[in-house]
């Protein structure tokens, strides 16, 4: 059944202003990204600049003034004081929750919930009646709960555990905040038995975990609905077994309250740590469904093992664990926890062997590396961190909150966010004053989709990271600088790019970072800042303008800081103009032109070299999903065109900068905006950036328009191909698919006009290169044909598929003749199917070059040739596959025998067509083909009815192209069995015997019967052939005559072998050609002794040499006594007589190859020999027709010979045994000799008779006196014979 989509109707044609060129250029582009990709994923990992081996020695950090290089102020500060004052004398808690923006406070058994950083949206809950003593922000788990419900507020007490609901409203306010609500009633209410709830910590798929003062962890089970063995809601202990839980006194273990519950939800492990310092390992399995004890570490093997790596510090700085920040799997593979002590040491711990894979599951807990905080230098200007009591380490920064005096907290934050490149880690400090105790701090950054990469990659995209510290004064929010953000500030305090800050800022980072750095700022679209964009873009020319000379040594892969892309080979040109021919080999870059496609690789890289669409099983069904969501495909999208923008608008734009360190700027500057590699390169990336986001903003279409639904009418040869294609495959080779995607989605809209049109004038305006006029025309062609398939008036059809294929064939260039003609072919349009393939194989060969590729017999080196030959090919295959389709309709294959599933009549196989319109159609099309001019067309349809067995079909064509056809070699035999039927049936005999020749004659495998059958057609044919239109029709004619008679001759030989059993090679010897009457006879009949064959040979040779002939027929007759021998007499005589009979039907004739009276002799000997019947000889002879007076004579003339034979043989008077006999025959049969005759023959019989009884007179043998008896016999009828 055919399809009505546009997807099977779209354009494989190059695209509008496209070619080979372009796709060069794209091809350039893409792999100066993926080398810029490449170069970006080189920073040193975590791991690298902790310098841990592989072995997993744990180092030491923080002695060297090199790892806090800066001891500047690395951050702003902002103070946002609560509007309410605060009793802090009741029981009172606070705390954040990062996921919400917000802070809470309880006071008693009351909470407070609002946003920290204006304290707007105050919720609160004051439905418990005990004191809160702990408090937790969980996810909900999937399906438990109505999807308004976003997070759970978990509350403790004394008594009770309550999960609260907590929702927000749709409505946003200025802020973009949305308001918050509590539900007033519980969702879940389970006792504490006893427990007494110190922390809370959830997991990402809404698992909740507890720890308690008593040591031990427990989890927050809930439910939809209660199960056989549970309830809905139940408190689990996963530190005591069963059996302590129901005798709690067997549990002999000292309290140790557990303080701080940590999961990392990347690895899924869970971390707790005691207020005595000990640490313990939870493995929550691969799925985070479970739960198992790993380790745990006490906090004397803790310090233990910290003092055995750095063993110049003082045992007293690892004293108390005041933290847990598990590090997840974007910011390292290997390392998976960061321990805080009491005076801000950092310590790094892994759970895994670093010699195993990163997929390992925990195992242990061991330290890899010790980094003590500022301040212990050897020449340290800053004090030490002493009484640290809260502490945070959140992708590379840390934050150390020290209760240094009564009034105020010491805050000290490291980043290493402004030393992405130092091979060690290397981290900026400072330290800020808070007033008041700090009571939380948290990460606020919101987390991105593309937050796996490293900061420097991706800081186009984040936001600075922010910390915020809550205290009873208000929140305080650290944010943390940026390279960019420092250039940002340079740029404003210093009023322009020629400062020596900003020069200072583009040699540390190196000009091609700083110069990428600069360009986030540069194409800023915020009309606030375009005086600071402006001087970031002279930054650029400034700094970035000039090629760095290359350096003298080696680069270290591991030193990124030196980088400086000058790629040794950029593509292997085609031939043609194209800009890319300009990238030569070894060309040399300046920093600008690296940093504008570093900068590009970096917006591109989350979803570069990932796939673009996933397979997920939604109710029973595989379909695909987008693996973005469209405000990220929208986010790229947008930092794309602003580069892009940024790169027209300041084309050639270095001309109004002068580079520094240059005396000549005119010299410098000719050489920056001339030189051709440059700007070829530059063009490629504005071609590569201009396909990138039309393809970002058709991408971001679909997913608007749901991608699953768009995508499942497709075919699954393309689905699978855009399930393996990341985005540079869509945008350097994926034209094709995107078509394919935005024909897929116009068929969504089939029948809604509105929408239809709408969507395609969108497409046309932000992707005119994917979707071109020629598109928006197929499109309007596949709503023609379906409008012409569901109409019921013949008329309108039959106009519509006309006005449907007359829109085609003006893009025949463009147009998937396949699909088009598909669509045709359901509505039953097969007229318009032919006119259109016919016309658009034209339109593709205007030249003809393909009909002189192939009456050229397709030479290898005509590459022209062969791709328009090619290209008509495609379009005559749609007529063929339309063809066999229509056949198929004919003539269904017959299905294998089965038992039918219900009683009755068999159900008639299904079919597209009743068979007499599926002939009509074929017919209606082979008609139209063979009426055009198009000779390769003619040529397909001629091979599709050779190929398909039609042959009758083919030679009922009338055709002034089938000869051709017919005749052409290329390398293959012609086909000349159908060749001579074509001449038999145009009346040209004398061809057709010439063409039968032909076969007759070719080596081959054809059997040698069937050549002897073609001779003999030739002959037919030749017959039938008037003398006067044939030259040289005579000697034609005998010659055929004389080569059948030899084939004649040479298939007996043949039968003959087989008979003797001859090998297969000897066989196929006689069956590949013609041989000569000498090599029948010197090859075949001597070596194998076929007399009769050589009898044969001899006949058709005109060889009558009477001695060879009589050797012949006598090995012949013994021969056929010898094939007999071993059974009765009679039989053996009766074969050969047989035999005789044969060969005197073809020689007797001719008595020079029937040598009678020889023949006579040799069967009377052979009679006498074997004792037989002495009648039979005669009987034979008489049976081929020898009149029985010659025979007479002949055995007359052979008695009178006086051979001594019959005397050696005993038998003297055989053969007047058988005169006797003969008489007798002759006066029996007297009715056959002619009247005139009898006399005469008589008076001669009688002489015989008289003649033979005088010599058995004189004989004593007693088989005279019985031969003479029968001699007077004969002579007293004699005379009676009248």
């Amino acid at each position: 059944m055919q399809q009505n989509t546009l997807t099977t109707t779209l354009g494989f044609g190059t695209a509008e202003g496209g070619g080979d060129g372009v796709i060069q250029d794209l091809e350039v582009a893409g792999r100066l990204v993926d080398k810029h990709l490449s170069y970006d994923s080189g920073f040193p990992s975590l791991l690298d600049r902790l310098r841990i081996s592989p072995q997993g020695y744990a180092t030491v950090s923080g002695l060297s003034e090199s790892d806090y290089p800066n001891s500047g102020d690395a951050r702003s500060v902002r103070h946002l004081h609560t509007t309410r004052k605060l009793d802090m004398q009741c029981n009172c808690m606070m705390g954040l929750f990062p996921e919400i923006n917000r802070a809470w406070l309880t006071i008693d058994s009351d909470i407070y919930v609002w946003i920290y950083e204006d304290g707007s949206d105050l919720a609160y809950f004051d439905g418990l009646h005990e004191t809160i003593i702990s408090v937790g922000l969980v996810r909900p788990k999937a399906g438990v709960f109505k999807p308004y419900i976003e997070h759970l507020l978990c509350l403790t007490t004394t008594s009770e555990i309550v999960l609260l609901g907590v929702s927000f409203s749709q409505s946003i306010d200025v802020e973009g905040n949305c308001g918050m609500h509590l539900l007033p009633e519980p969702l879940f209410s389970v006792p504490t038995d006893g427990s007494y709830i110190l922390t809370i910590r959830g997991t990402n798929d809404g698992r909740i975990f507890m720890g308690a003062k008593d040591g031990c962890l427990h989890e927050l089970v809930y439910q939809a609905e209660d199960g056989w063995f549970s309830r809905k809601c139940r408190k689990v202990n996963h530190s005591r077994s069963v059996i302590s839980n129901l005798f709690p006194f067997l549990a002999f273990s000292e309290d140790d309250p557990i303080n701080q519950v940590e999961v990392d939800d990347s690895r899924h492990i869970l971390y707790t740590l005691s207020d005595k310092g000990t640490i313990t390992v939870y493995d929550l399995d691969s799925d985070g469904k479970s739960i198992s004890r790993v380790t745990s570490v006490p906090h004397n093997n803790i310090m233990n093992a910290a003092l055995q790596v750095a063993k110049t510090v003082d045992k007293a700085n690892f004293k108390g664990v005041v933290s847990l920040c598990p590090i997840s799997t974007s910011e390292s593979t290997h390392i998976h926890l960061v321990v805080v002590t009491g005076t801000g040491v950092r310590l790094y711990y892994t759970t895994i062997p670093l010699n195993g894979g990163a997929n390992q599951r925990p195992s242990q807990l061991t330290l890899l590396h010790v980094r003590l905080p500022p301040g212990y230098a050897a020449n340290a200007t800053v004090y030490r961190p002493t009484k640290v009591h809260k502490a945070l380490y959140s992708h590379g920064t840390g934050v150390l909150c020290s209760n240094e005096s009564i009034e105020a907290n010491t805050v000290w934050t490291m980043s290493s966010d402004q030393y992405p490149y130092h091979p060690t880690l290397a981290e900026s400090q400072s330290t800020h004053t808070v007033d008041g105790y700090v009571w939380a701090l948290a990460d606020v950054t919101p987390e991105l989709w593309c937050s796996a990469f490293s900061p420097p990659t991706t800081q186009h995209q984040h936001a600075p990271r922010q910390l915020v510290l809550l205290s009873a004064n208000g929140a305080h929010i650290l944010t943390f600088q940026r390279p960019v953000d420092q250039l940002r500030q340079l740029l404003e305090e210093f009023s322009g790019a020629e400062a020596a800050v900003v020069k200072d800022f583009f040699t540390a980072m190196t000009p091609a970072q700083a110069c990428a750095t600069a360009l986030i700022i540069a194409t800023d679209p915020n009309r606030q800042n375009i005086q600071v964009a402006e001087r970031a873009t002279r930054a650029l020319f400034l700094y970035g303008a000039n090629i760095p000379q290359a350096p003298s040594t080696p680069i270290p892969p591991q030193m990124p800081s030196y980088y400086n892309f000058a790629p040794t080979q950029m593509s292997t040109p085609l031939p043609g103009p194209s800009v890319h021919t300009a990238v030569g080999q070894d060309t040399q870059f300046s920093p600008f032109h690296n940093a504008l496609y570093l900068y590009l690789a970096r917006i591109l890289r989350p979803a570069w070299s990932t796939p673009l669409a996933k397979e997920m099983v939604v109710e029973g069904n595989t379909v695909l999903v987008s693996t973005m969501t469209t405000e990220e495909i929208g986010f790229l999208a947008s930092q794309v065109e602003l580069l892009a923008k940024f790169l027209v608008t300041n084309q050639g734009g270095a001309a109004r900068f002068q580079p520094l360190n240059t005396s000549s700027t005119n010299v410098t500057m000719t050489r920056y905006i001339g030189d051709r590699s440059e700007r070829a390169s530059l063009l490629a990336l504005r071609s590569l950036l201009d396909q990138a986001l039309e393809v970002l903003r058709l991408l971001a279409i679909l997913t608007t328009h749901n991608l699953t639904t768009i995508t499942s009418t497709m075919q699954k040869e393309v689905k699978e191909q855009l399930r393996a294609m990341t985005l540079r495959d869509l945008v350097l080779t994926g034209r094709e698919v995107c078509r394919s995607l935005i024909m897929a989605l116009l068929d969504r809209y089939h029948g809604d006009n509105a929408s239809a049109d709408a969507i395609s004038e969108r497409l046309r305006e932000i992707c005119p290169g994917l979707y071109r006029i020629e598109d928006a025309k197929i499109a309007k062609v596949n709503e023609i044909i379906l409008a012409a398939k569901a109409t019921s008036n013949k008329a309108e059809k039959d106009q519509g598929f006309k006005e449907a294929v007359a829109l085609c064939k003006q893009i025949g260039h463009h147009v998937n003749v396949n699909g088009i003609g598909s669509q045709l072919a359901s509505g039953g349009a097969y007229e318009g199917v032919v006119d259109l393939c016919l016309s658009v194989a034209a339109q593709r060969d205007p030249t003809g070059l393909a009909l002189h590729y192939y009456k050229n017999n397709e030479p290898t080196d005509d590459h022209q040739g062969y791709m328009a030959f090619t290209t008509r090919m495609e379009c005559y295959s749609v007529l063929i596959d339309q063809l066999n389709q229509l056949v198929g309709s004919v003539i269904p294959t017959p299905a294998s025998p089965s038992v039918p599933s219900r009683p009755g009549p068999p159900t008639p196989p299904p079919s597209t067509l009743p068979s007499t319109d599926a002939t009509h159609y074929a017919n209606q099309m082979m008609n139209l083909i063979v009426a055009s001019r198009d000779e390769l067309a003619h040529v397909t349809l001629y091979q599709w009815l050779v190929n398909t067995n039609r042959t009758d079909r083919l030679l009922a064509l009338t055709s002034p192209y089938l000869e051709t056809f017919l005749t052409r070699t290329n390398g293959q035999a012609p086909l000349n069995h159908l060749l001579w039927r074509h001449y038999e049936r145009n009346r040209e005999y004398f061809k057709a015997a010439k063409t039968l020749l032909v076969l007759a004659e070719q080596i081959g495998d054809t059997s040698f019967s069937v050549r002897v059958e073609y001779l003999s057609r030739a002959l037919m044919c030749l017959s039938s052939c008037e003398m006067n239109t044939a030259p040289n029709y005579s000697d034609f004619m005998l010659h055929l005559e004389e080569k059948k008679g030899v084939a004649r001759v040479q298939l007996m030989v043949l039968h003959a072998l087989k008979s003797e059993g001859a090998g297969e090679d000897i066989i196929a010897q006689l069956n590949s050609s013609f041989l000569t009457l000498t090599d029948l006879y010197e090859k075949f009949a001597e070596p194998w002794s076929l007399w009769e064959s050589k009898l044969a040979i001899v006949h058709c040779a005109g060889h009558s040499e009477p001695q060879l002939v009589q050797s012949i027929w006598s090995k012949l007759i013994e021969s056929e006594l010898e094939k007999s021998r071993g059974v009765e007499v009679d039989t053996r005589v009766d074969c050969l007589a047989s035999k005789i009979k044969t060969l005197a039907c073809l020689y007797s004739a001719n008595p020079s190859y029937f040598p009678l009276e020889h023949i006579i002799k040799e069967c009377e000997i052979r009679s006498v020999q074997l004792k037989a019947d002495t009648s039979w000889v005669v009987i034979a002879l008489k049976g081929c027709g020898i009149p029985i007076s010659k025979l007479i004579s002949i055995y007359h003339k052979l008695y009178h010979s006086g051979d001594s034979v019959w005397e050696v043989e005993r038998s003297p008077y055989h053969l007047l045994g058988v005169l006797a006999h003969l008489i007798t025959m002759l006066i029996d049969n007297s009715y056959s000799v002619p009247p005139q005759q009898k006399r005469a023959l008589r008076e001669q019989c009688l002489d015989y008779v008289a003649e033979y009884l005088t010599d058995l007179s004189a004989s004593a043998d007693p088989m005279a006196g019985i031969i003479s008896a029968n001699l007077k016999t004969c002579q007293a009828r004699l005379e009676r014979f009248v």
